[in-house]
């Protein structure tokens, strides 16, 4: 009953903004940063060659904490993304009846799972994440239209589920105003379809351009909405930087064969795949040599002048490695 009241309670949760607050990456690295009107922060840090930074695997633990910056306070992790030779594999999940069970095309379900029902995984799917990650060491991207005030339950939930942790890109939706009239338009244009749509449009381009072109990913969604449409211009402009696209049947979604054909115009079709249920996913996304031993065509998907600099340039590798923090929002609680 705790957990459900805190489900809604977050959304609230007056925003702080204009709020200093420091980000500690080490004991010699630190950074002061302002809340923006949402309460949130979005920081680029670029370090030197000299500073030292304890990593584990491709983690490293961060600190932000408030006042007189003392040590205590809130830990948060940065996923690394280094920029390679050979191939790298990253994974685009959703969340609400990909890896969870939301039942999004009823909406009075979705209110339930959302806010009255323990949350439920899929079944199988934290399993097929774990054997893709150990496999191939992908880092996984959770690309969600959700509100982001479910950040902290989410995350309690993939981790009680055993989901490998990975970077949340979720929608910010304030509720807390003085305005009743703005704070109806704003819950009617967050429930948008074309929204949401945007939203992860906008969030996975953004990965992909700032991530090194010999990064591969490989998309996972449902069909209960857009998914397949936006999972379909992203292999359209990237055709490259996409392994494989990988959607859930969800009951009461629109399934018929023609709106795949649609939405997948263009693309291979061996490079995507609707699926029932988790064991219907293959245990690797790569042959054993693949991930280390194939070469990237340096010329490919080079449209945007951020992946030309990550080429041109050896002081972008150098210090690449302290730029991932653009791939998630840090929220200070």
């Amino acid at each position: 009953k705790q957990e459900r009241e805190e489900r809604l309670g977050t959304f609230f949760v007056r925003d702080i903004k204009q709020h200093k607050i420091q980000i500690k990456l080490s004991n010699s690295i630190s950074q002061i940063v302002t809340t923006d009107d949402n309460g949130r922060f979005h920081e680029k840090i670029i370090i030197k060659l000299s500073d030292e930074l304890t990593i584990k695997g491709n983690v490293l633990k961060y600190i932000t904490s408030d006042d007189d910056y003392h040590e205590q306070g809130n830990e948060g992790f940065i996923y690394l993304m280094n920029k390679k030779s050979k191939i790298g594999c990253s994974i685009i999940s959703d969340i609400d009846d990909t890896i969870k069970i939301s039942e999004v095309p009823d909406k009075k379900k979705l209110a339930i799972n959302t806010f009255k029902k323990d949350f439920k995984a899929v079944p199988g799917m934290s399993d097929v994440y774990q054997l893709w990650q150990s496999s191939h060491k992908c880092l996984i991207h959770y690309v969600s239209a959700m509100p982001s005030q479910l950040y902290y339950i989410t995350q309690k939930f993939l981790t009680k589920e055993k989901f490998p942790g990975g970077s949340f890109h979720m929608r910010h939706l304030k509720l807390v105003g003085p305005d009743k009239y703005d704070l109806i338009k704003k819950i009617l244009d967050f429930a948008k379809q074309d929204a949401s749509q945007k939203h992860k449009l906008r969030v996975i381009q953004d990965i992909l351009d700032h991530a090194p072109v010999t990064q591969q990913f490989t998309m996972v969604g449902d069909s209960g909405e857009l998914d397949p449409e936006i999972y379909g211009e992203i292999a359209r402009k990237y055709p490259d930087r996409i392994k494989m696209i990988f959607i859930r049947h969800v009951e009461g979604g629109k399934n018929d064969d023609n709106r795949f054909q649609v939405a997948f115009n263009d693309i291979p079709n061996d490079k995507w795949k609707v699926f029932n249920k988790a064991n219907e996913l293959p245990h690797k996304l790569y042959d054993d040599n693949d991930i280390d031993d194939a070469p990237i065509n340096p010329n490919n998907d080079l449209d945007d002048e951020i992946n030309v600099i990550s080429l041109s340039t050896s002081l972008f590798y150098n210090i690449y490695s302290v730029l991932f923090i653009s791939y998630f929002t840090m929220t200070y609680n």
